[in-house]
């Protein structure tokens, strides 16, 4: 099987990357051509992939961009909520997300012609990936409004050092944070209104807390906060810098292992065929035992493939069930990412509970958690365990950290990865801090790694006639999401950045218009009299001093004059969305949303799969 891949450059080297990764070398050196390896007489052809910026959001060739579809989908609006306004984030978070997802789609096609279905032509968009980030902000937007108290405008994580360091904290122990903070001198009458609203910061993407917490940590080294961490059992994570990140990197793809030799006759015990018109995963049974976000939207992805996806729940369901805001009886952030699957309750505390887990697991193609480490051990449910009863099993753990990393002691969340991966130097310019986003990056990106390692592993079983273990990790996905960014340190190549840092003028940002945010592609060196031309600014002067006076004139008229004046010049230009309730209205973007409950909607399958 030959796939020729075409779309924004960022997103074609990440889907290239991401399939030589896994072995599935380019063509000689075109990075957009690649050779499956298989065997021949089933499923051979050539498979298109073609990402492009707006898929059927926008006619094509509407001009696009990383920056516009940030603006769009409420991203910019999302990492801008606790720092006074719409910011773009530094890494190309849509633009990245977007490629993994063609990789994935090309792996689902490869599995799929196994047995019997042949897609031919494989779609996908930098937008939908940046709704695909945003899924559980817009689920919670378009639910029934609830009484929560707007945000403070006081400073949330991560925290300053008296010595200019940078960190993260996590602990779900509310005894751990009072104690970490009475320890550094924080405000006592204050610890359980700062709870409050440090607690739910994962699920609301907002956080502040009282001034005086961040005088606590102003008057300690970081040495000093990291032993008070230490000592009262809370995680911390320095915001590392590039250097240390590179001095030991953490792998940015899933590492699949294999837990018995290559069988003989293994095209015969190959899964049945699946019927044409099928999506390429029809009738790959899927147990998932997850919680949070990771492993429940690589679930949901692999749900949208076609796979039949069980979900275990303790007994009385997930608690993530009740966390409002509700769309009907469910909370929003859950129902976003557990549509669709069916669901067995089972008490994994107890031996019975664990044994029918195993039988389940015994009858499916996949099983999937993302417990502690040991857990698995501990209750007699890891791969080796397994893998006697069904030796075609792919065994899947989806973790916080990769196996041996440094931070391995520390909570797997994904503010403590993105401080400790130094994925908060590439979200901010100088001479901003680098500091952390509340846009749940690294578990959108580790979802994203998680599913791709499921389809690598079937993909391998497929190939070999016996399943594998994958493991994946939230670090895995921050290393994935910044691949570009960590190549060009290395190189000394880097394009549009400085130490890992994106390097911005006037017109990289938004820029408050008369009635509102907008963002504009001001396109390459070389095609800046266009811009000029089109906002009525003298051509000429250095490109700074252009672009101050491009922004300047872009701040006197109305977000709607400029894109109907940038749009006929064939100039990308567009409304920074505010107002997530909008994004789900507009009538570009609603047909790649779908209905949950009451009026909550949530973005449909990313992808467009045609025979």
């Amino acid at each position: 099987m030959r796939t020729s891949l075409s779309g924004p450059a960022l997103s074609v080297q990440t889907c290239a990357a991401r399939l030589a990764a896994l072995g599935l070398e380019p063509d000689g050196e075109d990075p957009t051509r690649a050779t499956w390896p298989g065997p021949a007489g089933r499923g051979t052809g050539d498979v298109a992939c073609e990402i492009s910026w707006w898929g059927p959001a926008r006619p094509p060739g509407a001009p696009g961009s990383e920056a516009l579809v940030q603006a769009t989908t409420g991203l910019m609006h999302l990492h801008g909520r606790d720092l006074g306004g719409p910011r773009r984030l530094g890494i190309e978070i849509a633009s990245v997300a977007a490629g993994v997802l063609a990789a994935q789609a090309l792996l689902a096609v490869a599995v799929g012609r196994r047995r019997g279905v042949l897609t031919g032509h494989v779609r996908t968009s930098v937008v939908q990936a940046g709704l695909l980030q945003a899924s559980h902000y817009l689920a919670a937007a378009t639910c029934p409004p609830e009484e929560v108290p707007p945000p403070a405008p006081e400073p949330g994580p991560p925290f300053r050092t008296r010595d200019d360091g940078w960190f993260e904290i996590e602990t779900f122990d509310t005894e751990a944070w009072k104690a970490f903070w009475l320890h550094l001198g924080g405000p006592a009458p204050e610890l359980g209104r700062a709870w409050t609203r440090f607690r739910p910061r994962y699920y609301r993407g907002t956080s502040s807390l009282p001034v005086g917490f961040h005088e606590a940590t102003a008057a300690h080294t970081l040495a000093e906060v990291t032993e008070a961490a230490k000592a009262c059992g809370v995680s911390l994570s320095p915001v590392r810098r590039y250097d240390e990140v590179l001095a030991d990197p953490a792998p940015g793809s899933p590492i699949v292992d294999a837990l018995a030799p290559a069988t003989e006759g293994w095209e015969e015990r190959s899964a049945g065929p699946a019927g044409p018109g099928s999506l390429p995963l029809a009738g790959i049974e899927v147990v998932e035992a997850t919680s949070r976000l990771q492993g429940p939207l690589a679930g949901l992805l692999l749900q949208m493939l076609g796979a039949r996806v069980t979900r275990v729940e303790s007994p009385g369901g997930d608690v993530g069930r009740s966390v409002p805001p509700l769309a009907g009886d469910t909370g929003s952030f859950f129902l976003c990412f557990n549509r669709g699957k069916q669901t067995v309750e089972l008490d994994l505390g107890s031996p019975v509970g664990r044994r029918e887990l195993a039988d389940r697991a015994a009858g499916a193609d996949v099983f999937l958690h993302n417990w502690r480490p040991g857990k698995a051990a501990e209750w007699g449910l890891a791969a080796e365990d397994l893998a006697p009863a069904h030796p075609r099993l792919v065994y899947v753990e989806a973790s916080g950290w990769a196996p041996r990393s440094g931070a391995a002691r520390l909570i797997g969340t994904d503010f403590l990865v993105q401080a400790w991966t130094g994925l908060a130097n590439a979200l901010h310019p100088e001479p901003d801090p680098p500091r952390p986003t509340r846009v749940l990056l690294t578990d959108f990106l580790g979802a994203l790694v998680t599913c791709e390692g499921v389809l690598a592993g079937l993909y391998r079983r497929e190939r070999t006639g016996v399943g594998c273990r994958v493991r994946t990790s939230l670090e895995a996905g921050a290393m994935a999401l910044q691949a570009h960014v960590l190549q060009g340190l290395a190189t000394g190549s880097e394009d549009g950045r400085h130490r890992g840092r994106p390097l911005w003028g006037p017109l990289d940002v938004p820029i408050h218009a008369a009635d509102g945010w907008l963002v504009v592609d001001a396109g390459p060196p070389g095609e800046l009299h266009r811009l000029t031309s089109a906002c009525g600014v003298p051509d000429g002067g250095d490109r700074p001093a252009l672009e101050r006076a491009i922004a300047s004139a872009l701040s006197t008229a109305s977000v709607g004059d400029w894109e109907q004046r940038l749009g006929a010049a064939g100039i990308g230009c567009a409304r920074v969305a505010t107002d997530l309730t909008g994004v789900a209205d507009d009538p570009a973007l609603a047909p790649l949303l779908e209905p949950l409950a009451a009026s909550c909607r949530a973005p449909s399958s990313p992808w467009q799969l045609e025979p």
